[in-house]
């Protein structure tokens, strides 16, 4: 069926109201049904170590500090891949959850592109095609088709086929699997991603006209290219054993695309052929001369970010291809003590009095210095070329009493011959000790308006710049002996975290769990940063086995910001053709003001791309919004097979392991590391007849005792009757922990 969005679709996460508590409270401590269990491993996990020429961005850190070492099989079991190659399965007794490990082959990490030195390995991954057939990438350009035989205790396997990926070189170019899909009895479809290291932008490439200081309303647009792209490749893998191979089989690309991101979700819609990509930014194709439309479209999502700037930012990069670009200074200077605020405005000296128009409130501060003053100024000039101050109904950081609240003007701020005065606000304190940490509230990120109006718009996408977003950010200017004082503090802290560890109670972070929404414990600013921003691509005709039959890209949302909370967890079951608890997806949990709500994936019934709202985690981003070191957050919804009192009593369960990520120049983290807290929220049931539940169960458990190495990996399997148990992996042991 032919799905066509609608224009400026904004309804692909719609929450059903419903299915909200708005009445819910807090989350109650409980003690689990049964103590998490630690088993030592076989032997002790490795990461891949980085080479010394290794320069990683920003999301390839953050991708490599999510990354889920341990994969899901289509049997009940588990597969973990190492750094040094080393293969090991592990499944739970289904009745006692205790791991039984199975080492099986190690993987040629000899691959030619470890000897290169422009090239950075990728972690090793394993995903499940059949139930006993598995995908295996060794991080250095190379797959591998392993089959596992379970049929005697001891179990065995054996390399059915190797395939080696090469792009532009005659080495193999180190990729990340992303998804592995079996399409029929003779054929499996990968998607992959590479890195790609685009130069910098040249200076020379600054407008050559530039808008006059008149034109003080104009913007310019200036293109700043991302030096770090990510390239989604798809690629036909064959099932067929090629024991006898002689070399690798080079993977043929059937297509390419483009995006700024790594995924956050990767879905494949069987019925509909399609990826499900979720990920910071949308996939476009790849610009490669095949028509305009399409190099538009890879301009605008892949050269880089559209960035407005004034004319002074303008001219400032305009400037910098004759020289090293001179900073501006702040348009204000500022500091505080603990009852009053003090700012600081440069304004020509000779500027009357007359025309200085400011007024204050308890929240909000204009001040506009008139247009005769504006002349005096660009003949006198301020210093460092800093412009008139105007600042419009602009919301200050916290309140103040405006009736105690005064201005002065200092002529002869710099003596009898200055060219310039100082213009100082004096700002009284309404609550009294509360330290500012800016003058100006941050102005909120625009809304993407209306999507009829923006499609109307067309290619001309001509944005004003807030001129007043200078004001916003200014440092304090703060006196030496108290900035000595906030060093010696810093150093304390710092010197409290060696000796003691980071659970020492001196760090001021503390350790308590914020339990209720009432009172003051709700910080929307705290709250604000939980979650991943996220929009979805719909990859359409996924399978296509040409790069001439390139296919189609749908993006419901793709300015409409919406925050991923948790996806699902990675889930072993018996997929044999007599088990009736086939794998399905369990859908993600997207932000929705303080609470979480599980969506599920459109039915192929349906044209639409509206996505439905199956559950509520109440409260879950105001939960999350307190943890700093969270690596994995994941959603296990209960079994339908289950009888448990614990599935029946709740619509899910959110685990949120809290740890430090892991070094990423690979080896063994430090012997002190013991593992991580993993934060359980036990959403209530759906709303019966009207009632809602006030209070939901959550529980805090340690995984992993004192020397269990970093964490590394999490999974869930289902064990009898329906019961579900999650494993951790660590760098030295197993924990299982069941909840639900």
């Amino acid at each position: 069926m032919a799905r066509v969005p609608p224009a400026g679709d904004k309804l692909s996460f719609q929450a059903n109201h419903a299915l909200l508590n708005p009445h819910f409270e807090s989350y109650k401590l409980a003690q689990p049904p049964h103590p998490p269990t630690s088993h030592p491993l076989p032997a002790p996990f490795r990461l891949a170590a980085l080479p010394d020429h290794a320069r990683l961005s920003y999301n390839e850190v953050a991708a490599r500090a999510r990354h889920n070492h341990l994969a899901a099989g289509q049997r009940g079991d588990l597969v973990f891949v190492d750094g040094e190659g080393q293969l090991t399965a592990l499944t739970l007794d289904p009745k006692t959850a205790v791991p039984t490990f199975h080492p099986l082959l190690r993987l040629p990490l000899d691959s030619t592109s470890s000897s290169s030195s422009s090239t950075v390995p990728e972690y090793p991954t394993a995903l499940a095609v059949a139930p006993s057939l598995w995908i295996v990438s060794n991080g250095r350009g190379r797959l591998f088709l392993v089959r596992v035989d379970a049929a005697s205790p001891s179990w065995t396997s054996s390399i059915e086929a190797e395939f080696e990926l090469r792009e532009g070189s005659d080495s193999a170019t180190p990729f990340r699997l992303h998804a592995a899909e079996q399409v029929s009895d003779t054929d499996a479809v990968v998607l992959l991603s590479i890195v790609t290291k685009a130069a910098a932008p040249s200076p020379a490439a600054a407008p050559s006209s530039l808008p006059t200081p008149s034109s003080m309303a104009a913007t310019t647009r200036h293109t700043i290219s991302s030096t770090t792209q990510f390239i989604y490749l798809s690629a036909r893998v064959s099932l067929a054993s090629h024991v006898d191979a002689a070399a690798p089989q080079q993977l043929a690309v059937s297509w390419r695309l483009a995006c700024h991101d790594l995924p956050s979700f990767v879905v494949y819609d069987r019925e509909r052929d399609a990826f499900v990509v979720g990920a910071g930014s949308k996939l476009v194709h790849v610009q490669g001369g095949r028509g305009a439309a399409e190099q538009d479209e890879a301009r605008e999502g892949v050269d880089g970010d559209d960035v407005l700037m004034t004319p002074a930012r303008a001219s400032t990069a305009a400037a910098s291809a004759l020289g090293p670009a001179v900073p501006r200074p702040p348009p204000f200077s500022w500091t505080q003590d603990k009852d009053s605020v003090t700012v600081a405005f440069p304004i020509p000296s000779d500027t009357p009095t007359s025309s200085i128009r400011l007024t204050f409130s308890r929240l909000y501060l204009t001040l506009h210095v008139s247009s005769s003053s504006a002349f005096a100024a660009s003949s006198t000039g301020l210093p460092g070329g800093v412009g008139l101050p105007r600042v419009s109904h602009k919301r200050l950081w916290a309140d103040i009493d405006p009736h105690t609240s005064v201005w002065t003007f200092d002529r002869e701020a710099e003596g009898r011959d200055s060219s310039y005065g100082l213009l100082t606000l004096h700002l009284e304190k309404a609550h009294a000790g509360t330290r500012w940490s800016d003058v100006f509230a941050s102005t909120p990120a625009r809304d993407g308006g209306d999507g009829d109006a923006a499609a109307a718009a067309g290619p001309a996408r001509i944005e004003e710049l807030d001129p007043e977003l200078e004001y916003e950010g200014v440092p304090e200017s703060l006196d030496p002996s108290e900035l000595a004082a906030i060093t010696e503090q810093m150093e304390q802290w710092a010197q409290g975290l060696v000796r003691h560890g980071i659970a020492h109670s001196d760090e001021g972070l503390g350790s308590g769990i914020p339990t209720s929404l009432t009172g003051e414990e709700v910080d929307v600013e705290v709250d604000a940063e939980s979650g991943r921003p996220f929009v979805v691509t719909w990859v359409e005709g996924a399978t296509a086995t040409t790069e001439s039959s390139r296919p189609t890209l749908v993006h419901p949302h793709a300015a409409v910001p919406y925050e991923l909370l948790s996806t699902p967890f990675p889930l072993a079951v018996d997929a044999s053709p007599s088990s009736s608890s086939a794998p399905s997806y369990d859908g993600i949990t997207v932000k929705h003001d303080v609470d979480g709500l599980l969506f599920t994936p459109p039915p192929a019934s349906t044209a639409a791309y509206e996505w439905s709202h199956a559950s509520t985690f109440p409260a879950l981003a105001f939960v999350l919004a307190t943890k700093r070191d969270t690596r994995f957050v994941h959603h296990l919804l209960p079994s339908p097979l289950s009888s448990s009192s614990t599935s029946a009593a709740t619509s899910g369960a959110v685990l949120a392991f809290d740890a430090p990520a892991l070094p990423t120049s690979g080896g063994a983290s430090a012997p002190t590391r013991d593992g991580a807290n993993c934060f359980v929220y036990l959403a209530p049931p759906p709303p019966v007849l009207g009632a809602r539940a006030r209070t939901g169960v959550q529980m805090v458990l340690r995984v992993g005792v004192p020397g269990a190495g970093a964490l590394v990996g999490v999974a869930a399997v289902e064990l009898e009757g329906g019961e579900r148990a999650v494993v951790a992996l660590c760098e030295r042991e197993v924990v299982v922990v069941r909840v639900l």
